[in-house]
């Protein structure tokens, strides 16, 4: 997954990607390491069927918030705080969540992503808030 979504990547630089191949890429990319972390530690901990598939689910929830919100910052974030110059990726020519769709847009999709993943834990009770915590921290971030 991370192989492939590298590779959309670095084809897609310099024209716009419809949008289901930015999710794909993204998907590939960051949504794989976070698969990863998540299904490995339930696995190792025992989890039934139906934990590992909600942890899946939220970790790509996870995944995609990530994104979404760093497609975000490159727009209006501080220089010094996310590491990069503001609007990079734009004028990278890069297909992002907010030049494919606009700045509200990708507000509103961070949030629902967020929300989705945060549902997606319904089948925890209280042990799960961090995690609820840190997928809603996506949508404080600044770098």
């Amino acid at each position: 997954g991370m192989v492939g979504g590298q590779a959309i990547d670095l084809e897609s630089e310099g024209h716009r990607i419809p949008m289901q191949e930015l999710q794909k890429m993204h998907m590939g990319k960051t949504g794989a390491l976070f698969r990863a972390a998540l299904r490995s530690g339930a696995i190792l901990a025992g989890a039934t069927e139906g934990q590992l598939a909600a942890l899946t689910s939220y970790a790509e929830g996870f995944g995609l918030a990530f994104q979404i919100t760093d497609d975000i910052l490159d727009v209006t974030g501080d220089e010094k705080l996310i590491g990069k110059p503001v609007g990079s990726d734009i004028r990278n020519e890069k297909s992002t969540y907010v030049t494919l769709t606009s700045l509200d847009e990708a507000q509103r999709l961070a949030k629902e992503t967020v929300d989705k993943a945060v549902k997606a834990l319904a089948v925890f009770g209280p042990e799960a808030d961090f995690l609820r915590q840190l997928v809603r921290y996506m949508l404080e971030r600044k770098n």
